[in-house]
């Protein structure tokens, strides 16, 4: 008799690969979305401000539906509705319209979010293994390829619109996959006692993931319109520029286990948050393109082990409650990968994109700090 969850690792690590591929297109395609719209970076980071508002009303209010109705139709019904954002962002062609694509895309993208990472506690839990570090190695995997694809697809001269389409097959493959597998069952209790919220030691590992995060979607969003847009770069070379970021982050969080082994957790956040600072600081202090990707090299290396290394952290702090506990860091994290974007925006708006974008510089260097109380916390 085989096993429940068994064969549902390459399927997850299938759903995390195309949520990396979608929003490695993102990236490249957002410059192309701004100038057809012609939107300045304000308005265009009000447009994604309302779309993280209703992702996070989303996950707040359905969030808790894939506990009620099951992993597999959360999963499917939360990828059916991001394919129709999809579409609607290609077809958008006003601001209104826009926004619109933006509400429905973001909401079903952190109910997407949801439902993969609740299935990868599910699974951690009936293998006994840590496989989080290794599925979102596959997130970030699948961005570099998202991106390299969106450049090379631009630079052959197709539309920006037809690219968005195209990420629907793969959507449409995860789908297949994820109705055929057998998905392990929640194994943890149900029980999301308060307690939880008041624990100092997993409020400041939150807190951690959330700068972590926070500055993952800061590059995600606005490398590719930086190094197209402000720096004036080719599709292809902004392009290759994003899947640096990405594929740095996919090999940083495929060695982040032996990079724990050997330092220990606290010590690795606190390099990773030093090297981010000081990655982005150099990428910014250059308009050289082979220096500027180089940052970007540096920064997602750094921050790949952030966000794996602190759902390591609040599991071990709550073990007999570790997928609450995960749900936790992974609400507030995701609030700051929303959020990031937003902020940059606004802040480019008013002093330039390049200024903004030191807010990476920022979260990294507050992640050092806060390391630093992890041995007391």
């Amino acid at each position: 008799m085989r096993k429940p969850g068994a064969g549902a690792l390459p399927v997850l690590l299938g759903t995390f690969g195309f949520f990396g591929v979608f929003w490695g297109v993102f990236a490249v395609l957002l410059a192309d979305l701004a100038r057809v719209l012609e939107l300045s970076p304000g308005p265009l980071g009000t447009a994604l401000f309302v779309g993280a508002a209703s992702s996070i009303a989303a996950m707040a209010f359905l969030g808790r539906l894939s506990d009620r109705i099951g992993r597999k139709p959360f999963v499917l019904l939360s990828a059916l509705a991001f394919g129709c954002g999809i579409a609607a962002l290609a077809a958008s062609g006003g601001y209104a319209a826009l926004l619109g694509a933006l509400v429905l895309l973001y909401a079903a993208s952190g109910l997407y979010d949801v439902g993969i990472n609740a299935s990868a506690v599910d699974l951690e839990q009936a293998s006994g293994r840590r496989l989080m570090p290794v599925l979102h190695a596959s997130f970030s995997a699948g961005g570099v390829a998202g991106a390299l694809s969106a450049g090379a697809l631009l630079q052959a001269g197709t539309g920006y619109r037809s690219v968005y389409l195209l990420t629907l097959a793969p959507l449409a493959a995860v789908m297949v996959a994820v109705a055929a597998a057998r998905l392990p069952r929640p194994r943890t209790r149900r029980d999301a006692s308060p307690r939880l919220y008041r624990s100092p030691a997993l409020l400041l590992v939150a807190l951690i993931a959330t700068l972590g995060l926070l500055a993952e979607g800061e590059m995600e969003h606005w490398s590719g319109v930086y190094l197209r847009g402000t720096l004036g770069l080719p599709a292809l070379v902004g392009g290759s520029g994003v899947a640096v970021f990405y594929g740095a982050m996919a090999a940083g969080r495929l060695g982040a286990a032996f990079v724990v082994a050997r330092l220990g957790d606290r010590t690795t956040i606190a390099w990773a948050g030093l090297l981010a600072a000081c990655g982005m600081a150099f990428s910014l202090a250059t308009t050289r393109p082979v220096l500027v990707v180089g940052g970007f090299l540096v920064v997602g290396l750094a921050l790949a082990a952030v966000v794996p290394v602190a759902f390591s952290l609040a599991g071990d702090l709550a073990p007999e409650r570790a997928g609450a506990a995960i749900t936790l860091v992974t609400t507030l994290g995701y609030g700051g990968f929303l959020l990031g974007p937003v902020v940059v925006g606004g802040l480019a708006e008013l002093v330039g994109l390049r200024l903004a974008l030191l807010t990476i510089s920022a979260a990294g260097f507050l992640v050092f700090l806060l390391s630093l109380r992890l041995r007391t916390a």
